[in-house]
């Protein structure tokens, strides 16, 4: 089966898109076997993950995401922002605001110009994810970690996953060592994101991301969200900032009026092109 596909990229994260309206949408069970021979550097294109461009229920459009080991992603802002970009300039979609249905969310899009496209997040929570977690004036949010003599301090944040958010300053340079010693230490689960925060001013933060189990990844944009939620609340930071992630740069707005983020950033086109796939046959009893 000849699969057509757009590949294109976001802060340096690539995505394989593959639009159902133009392609014959393959058996659901074959997907993740798809995903894992395309995102392949070395045997496939070569992506961080596949995307499908499907048509939704509620909204027109729904993403399905894939992983490079066959696994379904949920939620992913720089794959949606890919999503946005290609429907919008293919004409799947005609208007610059528009809506799609990702993972159990329904995520409001706006396309800025012929490179950025705007979207909405929701709110962060703590940990538990009981309750959403906001500014409170006095409350401290930082916990520490014992690393033999050495103390850590993170602020805990979800966003999507996990964030442990630790801001650099007070630890040096030598961060993908003190990553090492916190996953063999303290405890995160698998999926878990630790990332190393370093305040440039009060509108500009840069940070590296480790994915507990993985190690370090190029960008992510919760991991973004993340970053703004922990330096607001430890008042480092105001609410509109500029992250420079290691691929590229967001502007990420946590709005006080509702707890929502909404962030900003450029998508470009990396190249076009066709993908033999053969479609493994299941077996009969």
């Amino acid at each position: 089966m000849d699969i057509e596909f757009i590949k294109l990229q976001a802060c340096g994260n690539d995505y394989i898109v593959v639009d159902t309206f133009k392609n014959t949408i393959l058996n659901l069970n074959a997907l993740p076997d798809l995903a894992a021979q395309i995102t392949s550097r070395r045997f496939g294109v070569g992506a961080v993950g596949l995307l499908f461009i499907a048509q939704g229920r509620e909204e027109k459009l729904r993403m399905l995401l894939y992983d490079p080991y066959g696994e379904e992603v949920l939620s992913d802002g720089l794959a949606l922002r890919c999503l946005a970009r290609y429907a919008f300039d293919s004409g799947l979609v005609n208007t610059e605001t528009f809506r799609v249905h990702s993972g159990n969310r329904i995520v409001a899009v706006e396309v800025l110009d012929s490179q950025n496209i705007l979207l909405e997040g929701d709110s962060p929570r703590h940990w538990q994810q009981d309750q959403i977690l906001s500014e409170r004036i006095g409350e401290t949010f930082r916990r520490p970690i014992k690393l033999g003599s050495m103390e850590i301090n993170y602020t805990p944040v979800f966003v999507d996953v996990p964030h442990a958010v630790i801001f650099a300053r007070d630890y040096g340079l030598d961060y993908p060592n003190l990553v090492q010693e916190l996953e063999d230490s303290a405890g995160f689960d698998e999926g878990t994101m630790i990332s190393m925060v370093r305040v440039i001013s009060r509108e500009a933060l840069s940070l590296r991301t480790w994915q507990v189990g993985l190690g370090e990844i190029l960008s992510c944009e919760s991991a973004a969200y993340a970053a703004v939620t922990a330096a607001v609340l430890d008042g480092l930071a105001d609410r509109a900032v500029r992250v420079h992630l290691e691929g590229g740069n967001l502007l990420v707005e946590w709005s006080e009026e509702d707890n929502r983020f909404f962030a900003s950033g450029p998508v470009e086109y990396v190249f076009m092109g066709t993908y033999y796939y053969e479609e493994v046959e299941e077996d009969e009893d």
